[in-house]
């Protein structure tokens, strides 16, 4: 009773106050995972999982599908968990005549005319851009206690009609 009093008495005399911490309470609630990226979540995306064991080919078909991404439908974007992994395929799509940006810590390389993107994972917006592809590197990397967040992260914001998720049969598990 005293405490309903003391909220009441707050929320008339300090009603900025109250409205932000009612607002920084919504927003910081994680009960919910499904409203946390509302405009991905209202778009129909296709996803495809490219699985198998090591060096079996299956990141190269997703960025085969990747260098066919249309550039007027928003282009397409890699999400590797190495700053290595993300270099070299800002590299070979730039020799194969697709123009990629490049994203990786410490260093960003911009490329005019550019809408393909090469990033590690960890340094994705995924409330900024839609793209036509999405290749997420590695997804069995989303049950890592350390860095799995940006994995799922990812999967649950990116704004793409089409990702496709490469990794071992363990994924699966």
């Amino acid at each position: 009773m005293l405490v309903a009093f003391i909220l009441s008495k707050a929320q008339s005399e300090l009603p900025i106050a109250s409205a932000a911490y009612q607002t920084l309470m919504s927003n910081s609630d994680l009960k919910r995972p499904a409203e946390w990226y509302p405009h991905a979540r209202i778009r129909k995306r296709k996803i495809i999982y490219h699985g198998g064991p090591t060096n079996s080919g299956k990141t190269y078909q997703a960025l085969q599908r990747l260098k066919a991404a249309d550039p007027e439908l928003g282009g397409g974007i890699y999400l590797g968990p190495l700053r290595l992994l993300a270099l070299e395929v800002y590299e070979n799509l730039n020799r194969d005549g697709v123009y990629c940006n490049l994203l990786k810590g410490q260093e960003k390389r911009d490329v005019p005319f550019s809408k393909h993107v090469s990033c590690k994972l960890e340094m994705v917006n995924v409330t900024s851009n839609e793209y036509q592809v999405a290749v997420i590197d590695e997804i069995q990397m989303i049950a890592d206690k350390e860095r799995g967040y940006a994995w799922t992260r990812a999967l649950q914001g990116l704004r793409a009609k089409e990702i496709h998720l490469c990794g071992g049969l363990e994924a699966l598990d």
